[in-house]
């Protein structure tokens, strides 16, 4: 519009030239100047000015901000705008490889009983060879001898046993610290003394009780115990003591352990 008012100016000027133009002729002349430069005006106009728009909107400016390597929300986001969970991958298992532990050494032989001292004389008192018979059954169930570590003592003394008769009385055994009471009874005939005892618990040593573990366990590769050092087990229970056997394949099992009057120790698996 502001090129079409500056034109009609000009032909306002040439006008003036030429006043002596009778009037008419110049309204149709003007008419159809002003009218073709009005097309030619608003033609070419237009279409420069929507070439330079349809440019402007194909070529933007670039970015000072966009770098190399940016990454696009689209790559991110889906087409409602949510971010896209990450991939999972499962994981194939890997297969636990066979773990095989070493054997133990197994006895072949039941653990060996312990050198005893010299038993007293035929002549020696009643309680005398009664309380020496008592501490080897101590020492045979804990599976050492400790004469200085071992004291014996017992209810009654020798002048109470000497008429005939039966007589119950109790003799205590002490190894270190570990007593030991057994219940005895005893027959005094004119020729000879009989008697009997009976012990709700008797020592055993850890030594003993891992080397009978270990004899008896299906392939053991490792053997603990409940016992420490020595401690007295209960006689005739199959749960009087409890060890547990890692076997070569690493399986652990645990064993009851049931201590017999005479000392020995027999082992079952759990469960059987």
């Amino acid at each position: 519009m502001t090129l079409h008012s500056h034109l009609s100016r000009t032909r306002r000027s040439a006008w003036q030239r030429r006043s002596s133009r009778p009037r008419r002729s110049f309204g149709l002349a003007g008419l159809a100047v002003l009218a073709l430069g009005v097309t030619a005006g608003c033609g070419p106009l237009g279409a420069l000015t929507d070439s330079n728009d349809s440019a402007a909107s194909r070529t933007p400016e670039p970015s000072s901000t966009a770098q190399r390597g940016d990454i696009s929300l689209r790559k991110l986001t889906d087409a409602t705008g949510t971010p896209r969970p990450a991939p999972t991958r499962t994981a194939t298992p890997t297969p636990s490889p066979t773990v095989t532990l070493t054997p133990l050494p197994r006895p072949t032989s039941t653990y060996p009983a312990p050198k005893l001292p010299s038993p007293p004389k035929d002549a020696a008192p009643e309680l005398e060879r009664i309380r020496y018979r008592l501490e080897t059954i101590v020492w045979a169930s804990a599976g050492e001898v400790d004469e200085k570590g071992t004291k014996s003592s017992c209810s009654k003394s020798e002048d109470d046993i000497i008429a005939l008769g039966t007589y119950k009385f109790t003799c205590d055994v002490r190894l270190d610290d570990v007593r030991t009471t057994f219940a005895i009874t005893a027959t005094v005939k004119e020729s000879e003394v009989n008697w009997g005892w009976s012990a709700a618990k008797l020592p055993v040593t850890e030594k003993k009780a891992v080397y009978e573990a270990t004899r008896q366990a299906f392939r053991p590769a490792r053997v603990t115990c409940d016992i420490t050092d020595l401690e007295a087990v209960e006689v005739g229970t199959r749960t009087g003591l409890t060890c547990w056997v890692t076997d070569v394949y690493n399986e652990r099992v645990t064993y009851h352990g049931k201590l017999l009057p005479n000392g020995a120790l027999a082992f079952e698996p759990d469960g059987s």
